[in-house]
């Protein structure tokens, strides 16, 4: 079990050493962008970035997961080029008639979201870097097939640092403000998909298969309006805002969503890593045991970045930014804690991904959209920011829900709940003390924070959370890594701690 761990975290290492890297550098440049950009640019921003979330699944067709899916189902090179040439023909051809209706609806659309058509030069920029990026996933996606974790983290690095500077050129530098972002992200798009052109021919034929484009559409096609329906859930807080509020609330309220979406570094970096390594493991034996002990791991930690998030929330907000945005901190928490909810959701989702029952992602999301937004019409008109986050945090967690129903009706993963529970229950205790925690100042409120993040371990180790072979793991791990400062673990295990050992142990 414990190689599967050192594998997974040494993926998922990798893969998050980028982004932490380049969040670290749009942290630096949050001050900046804040004093060059006004609330109610900010709230225009927020209203195209929901546009471009609601073309992101628009763009893709769901063929990323598909390819990744089906990648496992086909043996030979020239099926797998044949499957990755499909994909590439059939959104050539279907993209193009898309942008060019988007386009010719430009008039209409700009006027209804913005009441005026000074956005529609940054608009046009951000439909056509989703149309160069939505190629991008094939390269990524060999790369984590084939566990080339340090290109893909470099690449993903190249990428994103490529963006922070460009922005930086734009918007603070030239001052193009919303436009500058747009004009950013696409010539980088644009230059990522030019120099990967020799990985493009080598993993592509020129060859369309009626067949495989119907079998990767049946296994991905439920994700468009699963995309859709996510991105109304995730986002339509900011619309609906917009219809109550100023749109400098609206910019508000962008901020401290940014803020919390700090947290999702973390399940972003182990779902990439996983979904490989699931789709390898998955016809083993006891794969789904594994399975489960590996998801009781990963969501501890969630637990744990969801304190330590939800915790510096606050001092983020207010270290960060100008007066004019301190008001989204009282929200950040809730927000952390409806993010974090959401993400169990990519553990879930892998016994709907093995089975090929992808049928499920948008009847549960279309139950999340109606929660949702029956929070936000109900909550936003008595509560303002608070009652847009609430309502997020109710359609989220009604996705788990309704996910958690259906995929274990298809490939049942038996989960360890005692201890699951064990670490909803230290974390919430922990929460609930972080949310009402009450500080002279902002850095002592941030020192009683750390403190109550470091109980979280010890909590959980009074709970019993962790097993004896878990711990004796643990310390040989730790006698290996820190030779003369941890003693190697001496075998005194009883006999029945010994047969706990071998029954409990998957590799």
């Amino acid at each position: 079990m414990f190689n599967n761990v050192r594998r997974l975290s040494g993926q998922l290492f990798v893969y998050g050493s980028a982004d932490v890297a380049v969040l670290g550098i749009n942290f630096i440049l949050l001050p900046l962008y804040t004093r060059v950009l006004s609330p109610a640019e900010y709230g225009a921003l927020a209203l195209l970035l929901v546009v471009e979330a609601l073309l992101k699944p628009l763009y893709r067709w769901g063929l990323d997961t598909s390819f990744l899916r089906l990648y496992y189902d086909y043996s030979s090179p020239d099926d797998r080029q044949t499957l990755a040439g499909t994909i590439v023909i059939f959104m050539l051809l279907v993209n193009s008639l898309v942008t060019l209706a988007l386009v010719a609806s430009f008039p209409l659309v700009t006027e209804k979201i913005f009441g005026s058509q000074a956005y529609d030069l940054a608009l046009l920029l951000l439909v056509g870097n989703r149309f160069v990026s939505g190629f991008l996933f094939l390269p990524f996606s060999l790369l984590r097939i084939q566990e080339r974790s340090r290109w893909f983290a470099m690449l993903t690095f190249i990428r994103s640092f490529g963006t922070v500077v460009a922005r930086l050129v734009l918007v603070i530098g030239l001052k193009w403000s919303i436009t500058g972002i747009m004009l950013a992200d696409l010539i980088v798009s644009i230059i990522l998909i030019l120099s990967l052109q020799k990985t493009f021919r080598q993993m592509t034929k020129w060859r369309f298969s009626w067949n495989m484009a119907r079998e990767a559409l049946r296994f991905g096609f439920p994700r468009v309006p699963q995309g859709l329906l996510h991105q109304a859930a995730a986002m339509g807080d900011r619309v609906f805002l917009g219809l109550y509020l100023p749109l400098e609330q609206v910019g508000v309220y962008l901020i401290a969503t940014s803020i919390a979406s700090v947290i999702k570094l973390y399940p972003e970096a182990f779902n990439t890593a996983w979904m490989p390594f699931a789709f390898e493991r998955m016809k083993e034996t006891h794969a789904s045991k594994l399975f489960a002990r590996l998801g009781t791991y990963a969501f501890s930690v969630l637990v744990f970045v969801t304190l330590v998030i939800a915790g510096l929330s606050e001092f983020l907000v207010r270290f960060m930014t100008p007066e004019t945005f301190h008001g989204g901190a009282k929200i950040v928490p809730l927000l952390v804690l409806g993010m974090a909810i959401q993400s169990t959701s990519m553990f879930i989702s892998t016994s709907l991904n093995v089975s090929k029952q992808t049928y499920v992602y948008p009847v549960a999301t279309f139950a999340s959209v109606l929660v949702s937004v029956g929070g936000y019409l109900l909550l936003i008109p008595q509560w303002g920011l608070l009652g847009a986050a609430t309502g997020a945090v109710l359609g989220q967690l009604t996705l788990v829900v309704v996910l958690s129903h259906f995929a274990q009706r298809y490939y049942a993963i038996p989960y360890e709940w005692v201890r699951l529970i064990k670490a909803t229950l230290a974390g919430a205790i922990l929460y609930g003390i972080i949310t009402l925690l009450s500080a002279t100042s902002v850095v002592g409120s941030v020192v009683m924070t750390i403190t109550l993040i470091a109980i979280f371990p010890a909590g959980l180790f009074a709970l019993g959370f962790f097993k004896p072979t878990e711990l004796g793991e643990i310390r040989e791990f730790m006698a290996r890594t820190l030779p003369g400062v941890v003693k190697p673990v001496e075998s005194s295990m009883s006999k029945n701690e010994k047969n706990e050992s071998a029954t409990d142990r998957i590799d």
